[in-house]
């Protein structure tokens, strides 16, 4: 059988593991929200943002805390990291291969720069529906004109089968002709 003292230690145990989780299960409310995405999109302070991630956290809403976070990472690169981040960034957007064009994408969006990573996916796009028209054209054999020409046949000439050299329909019959009296 199990003691009593056991049994309360398990409780309390479980008790504090509930309480000290709760935080996860915080409320995004609409003014936390709005103040989330204007701090994403609007703050280029990474001490502010790394605030903000502090007290989002403290609320309980860790997913936006993280992102805060990641975005404060971006925001506090070096030059030179950032010369070598714009330096793909061209690369990819002069770039044909569509699959790299989405990883560095992913990328980008990893490390929270959803805007790069929008106008690279929309690159993508834009070259994908290119290739696409191109390999439709392929498909569709297009003749030269010399061989138009030929393939068309010449009009044949009017017949002249009647009196006076008038062209008479082939399909319509030929007018009686007199009886001779003879």
């Amino acid at each position: 059988m199990i003691d009593p003292l056991t049994l309360f230690i398990v409780g309390a145990g479980a008790l504090a593991f509930r309480e000290m989780n709760k935080k996860d299960y915080g409320v995004l409310t609409a003014a936390r929200d709005e103040r989330y995405r204007v701090a994403m999109s609007n703050c280029y302070d990474p001490q502010t943002l790394l605030a903000e991630a502090k007290l989002f956290s403290d609320h309980g809403l860790k997913a936006q805390a993280a992102m805060l976070k990641r975005r404060a990472e971006w925001r506090s690169r070096p030059d030179d990291v950032k010369k070598t981040h714009e330096d793909i960034f061209e690369k990819a957007m002069r770039s044909t291969n569509i699959a790299a064009i989405l990883e560095v994408a992913a990328a980008f969006e990893g490390w929270t720069a959803t805007k790069k990573a929008a106008a690279l996916r929309e690159h993508a796009r834009v070259v994908q529906e290119k290739m696409l028209q191109d390999a439709a054209k392929s498909l569709i054999p297009e003749e030269p004109a010399e061989e138009k020409q030929e393939t068309q046949a010449p009009e044949p000439p009017a017949p002249s089968n009647g009196p006076n050299g008038v062209a008479i329909p082939q399909n319509t019959p030929k007018p009686p002709e007199a009886p001779s009296e003879g």
